[in-house]
């Protein structure tokens, strides 16, 4: 099974305690997915700012073995 070290950082809602964990998912996944098996609600999800291996990216991006996924609470204000 394909695996990604997913991190959440920040004042983010975590789904455990520690800030990241390598996690396996279903080939042809993307990001949606894999934050809503953790318990994040679409509403959630339009809160956080990913990037993958260096590099922002949306939602929709289809995981890869051995990705890197940070995710990082937006930041809000004006």
């Amino acid at each position: 099974m394909p695996s990604v070290t997913a991190g959440f950082f920040g004042p983010i809602k975590r789904p455990w305690p520690e800030h990241s964990r390598r996690l396996e998912f279903v080939p042809g996944s993307d990001i949606a997915a894999l934050l809503a098996d953790l318990g994040y609600s679409p509403a959630d999800m339009r809160r956080v700012a990913v990037v993958r291996n260096g590099r922002r990216v949306g939602l929709d991006a289809r995981l890869e073995d051995g990705d890197d996924v940070r995710f990082v609470l937006l930041a809000g204000g004006g």
